[in-house]
């Protein structure tokens, strides 16, 4: 087995840890687990959302708003932008949840059909 192989069961395993961690109602001990991936996948979409989506269960909201808005950058996923509002919300940011919705709005709109005269 190559050191890359090593490594790569090595970062599955720390997933499926945290995976675990957190069905057993750990959520810290979830993310202190995820944090050693983070080290290995730091450009990894799914690495930066699961990151985010721990942090705001522990309610650190402004930690959580960094991964996901990271996640952002890295896809154009739904997802983050679904942690982003939650977490502005929670944190009371009515102004900010407004100009994201309308840029969401804005972005994902259909076309409207012509008008018939």
């Amino acid at each position: 087995m190559t050191a890359t192989e090593k490594q790569c069961i090595t970062r599955q395993d720390l997933w499926s840890a945290s995976r675990r961690a957190e069905r057993e109602g750990n959520v810290f001990q979830a993310l202190e687990i995820h944090k050693q991936v983070l080290i290995e996948e730091q450009s990894s979409y799914a690495a930066s959302l699961r990151a985010g989506w721990l942090y705001y269960k522990l309610g650190a909201y402004e930690e959580a708003l960094r991964y996901y808005e990271r996640a952002c950058v890295l896809s154009e996923d739904a997802w983050p932008v679904y942690g982003i509002m939650n977490c502005l919300t929670t944190l009371g940011e009515d102004d900010t949840i407004a100009r994201v919705a309308r840029s969401i709005y804005e972005t994902a709109r259909p076309a409207m059909p012509p008008a018939h005269d």
